[in-house]
């Protein structure tokens, strides 16, 4: 509804424009039709009439393509290797990662590769992140849910939620 809305502000500001510069050759043809003596013609207005109406026609076309580009989707590796009609099993933490920052990836490759069960020293370790930094990104993820923390001595353990386990992750 916006992007119509948008597009019918945009075919206003055409015709404004086409009014005003059409608007711009009436007194100029008005004055050459008077001072030459000659009657009313409709010729010595075509042109500029033309001319006025390409150039809002172009401005318009080309103010549409930037305003309004097109989204161009090309398949993933993944998705040209399959052959079509087959739908892949989608792992639910694999999405999360894509979206996720790179340090906070690193922490849920970890998780991935443990079967979705971890200490957080253990992250500390095969991640080469500070201590202070991965209790951080932990916390982050644990926050919007994305895992779980329950303490286990001096440490914590770092599990992912069932609504995220799939076949690669153990469950």
């Amino acid at each position: 509804m916006r992007r119509f809305r948008l597009f019918l502000l945009l075919v206003l500001v055409a015709a404004l424009a086409l009014i005003s510069s059409v608007g711009t050759f009436l007194p100029h043809q008005m004055m050459m039709i008077n001072m030459m003596g000659q009657g009313f013609g409709g010729m010595n207005f075509f042109w500029p009439i033309v001319l006025a109406t390409s150039s809002t026609v172009a401005t318009v076309g080309v103010v549409y393509v930037i305003a309004f580009p097109g989204i161009r989707y090309s398949p993933s590796e993944e998705e040209k290797e399959m052959p079509a009609g087959t739908t892949a099993m989608v792992d639910p933490l694999d999405i999360v990662m894509r979206v996720s920052k790179p340090d906070e990836r690193a922490v849920l490759e970890v998780l991935k590769q443990s079967g979705g069960i971890c200490y957080q020293k253990d992250i500390v370790y095969k991640t080469r992140l500070s201590k202070i930094k991965t209790h951080r990104i932990i916390a982050r993820l644990a926050e919007r849910g994305v895992i779980r923390v329950r303490k286990a001595g001096k440490t914590n353990e770092i599990t992912v939620p069932s609504w995220l386990k799939t076949q690669s992750t153990g469950s």
